[in-house]
């Protein structure tokens, strides 16, 4: 890719099938890097794992270790091209320093679960070194009935959801402490002498690649002009009708909670649920887990407005939907995300959760549903100066994002301690409330944050607890 000669091999560095082994990041992932500016318009994220017991600090640094070789990528920093002649690529840092990446802090006050989240909301607003691979793990000690937290805070470029749900499969045992044979040495890293390659380089590599892919980016361009042609002029005219509703400007929503503050303050906050009975509320009203939770959601937030006297009405929601398919790579990011106009105004629960099954179904089976991935290679191209402003007035369009990452079935350990909780918190991107659900050994785990300036944390927990309760009576 680049005329530069390859880094001498490394000894004690494979990867686990594979897991985001690409070198030049996806169009996607290059957007959001680019693109990011935290924590107002951030694509920074993090995941919490509580666990039964607090192991040894030189215990878990080895894991990080053993980590470190299953997934090399979590020792590569990104080198963005001088000119955005084509995508960042991941490089091995020769600065690697895994106690950089890896820390140690304690919980104050008693140690509950609010103590645990205000540390954790306040190192999710530090943004991470651009320098540096982009990730950092805090161990945290101190929570109450002798329990630890570990808390992985990432750049959304380096996986999404499921992604992550890979990674942590691989981390997760079922022995209660690694093995010193699974352990083994620290890897061989670069050192300061080794090439890497400068943004110069990356940038001259891949115009010297894309001259010598011309020929074949043709061909697949031509190929793209035949396939529409044989398509023919109905097909083609519901793809265009398909794209005019998929990037069609959201509507001003009515509430001001929706329309103020920075995203900049960012406050945690969890509820949690068993996963049987968002099954059976689901199962009553003909819908799925994520129908019973986004309705759960929505009814919370109207509750919210309801008790400030204001009227929510419908609110623009952006779902992120997989695009993973069987044979998929592991790792990264394959997602695309659904905007829909969702029912907020609907007081009925059971209504309610009909109306999101039928919106998300639509939703999802739109032609042009991935029409970002045609767009961006050609936005990305432009200097970051262009790309920023476009990439927030798109995110701008959304009132709550809000995800659903399913999680595993079968109990693992962390540096011999089970796990008993996994919440995901994501940034506030052009939304004031995101929302991601994480079920969890038969348990939902919600993981909510919002903007302090506008939002009571601790009210909106209260009142989602109250609309999921509406929503799981359904099924009792």
């Amino acid at each position: 890719m680049t005329d530069r000669p390859e880094p001498p091999a490394r000894s004690g560095q494979s990867s686990d099938a594979g897991w985001s082994r690409e070198r030049e990041m996806t169009e996607l992932e290059s957007t959001m890097w680019r693109a990011n500016k935290h924590p107002a318009n951030s694509t920074q994220g993090g995941v919490l794992q509580v666990l039964s017991g607090t192991p040894e600090f030189d215990q878990l640094r080895a894991w990080h270790v053993h980590g470190m070789k299953k997934f090399p990528r979590f020792r590569e920093k990104v080198v963005t091209p001088a000119l955005p002649v084509g995508p960042p690529v991941w490089v091995e840092d020769p600065g690697f320093d895994i106690d950089y990446h890896l820390r140690r802090a304690t919980v104050s006050g008693k140690g509950t679960m609010r103590d645990l989240l205000n540390l954790c909301q306040t190192i999710a607003v530090t943004p991470l070194d651009a320098s540096r691979p982009p990730w950092q793990g805090t161990f945290i000690e101190g929570l109450e009935g002798g329990r630890s937290a570990y808390y992985l805070v990432v750049n959304h470029c380096l996986m999404d959801g499921f992604g992550s749900v890979q990674l942590l499969s691989g981390l997760h045992t079922a022995a209660k402490l690694p093995s010193e044979a699974d352990l083994g040495d620290e890897p061989e890293l670069l050192d300061e002498t080794d090439a890497v390659p400068t943004p110069l380089q990356v940038a001259t590599g891949q115009v010297k690649d894309r001259l010598l892919n011309a020929p074949r980016a043709l061909g697949k361009a031509a190929q793209t002009v035949a396939d529409a042609v044989k398509a023919g002029p109905k097909q083609n005219a519901e793809f265009l009708a398909s794209m005019a509703r998929v990037m069609k400007p959201a509507p001003v929503s009515g509430s001001p909670l929706f329309s103020t503050g920075s995203r900049e303050k960012w406050r945690y906050g969890t509820v949690d649920v068993p996963l049987a009975d968002m099954k059976a509320a689901g199962k009553a009203v003909g819908g799925t887990v994520n129908d019973v939770y986004v309705a759960g959601v929505l009814g919370g937030l109207r509750k919210y407005h309801e008790k400030r006297d204001l009227e929510m009405g419908d609110i623009t929601i952006n779902m992120p939907v997989s695009m993973r398919r069987e044979g998929d790579s592991a790792g990264g990011n394959k997602f695309a995300a659904a905007f829909i106009q969702a029912p907020g105004s609907v007081a009925d629960p059971a209504e309610r959760m009909r109306g999101i099954r039928a919106m998300a179904i639509k939703a999802g089976s739109e032609p042009a549903l991935d029409i970002f991935s045609l767009v961006l290679p050609v936005l990305n191209r432009g200097p970051a100066a262009m790309l920023t402003p476009l990439f927030t007035s798109m995110q701008n369009r959304t009132d709550l994002t809000i995800s659903n990452v399913p999680g595993a079935t079968r109990r693992g350990a962390f540096v011999g301690h089970d796990v008993e909780a996994i919440y995901y918190f994501g940034p506030l991107p052009g939304s004031p409330v995101m929302a991601v659900l994480h079920s969890h050994l038969g348990t939902c785990h919600l993981g909510l944050n919002v903007d302090g300036e506008v939002f009571d944390i601790d009210d909106v927990v209260a009142c989602v607890t109250e609309g999921l309760d509406e929503v799981l009576a359904l099924g009792r």
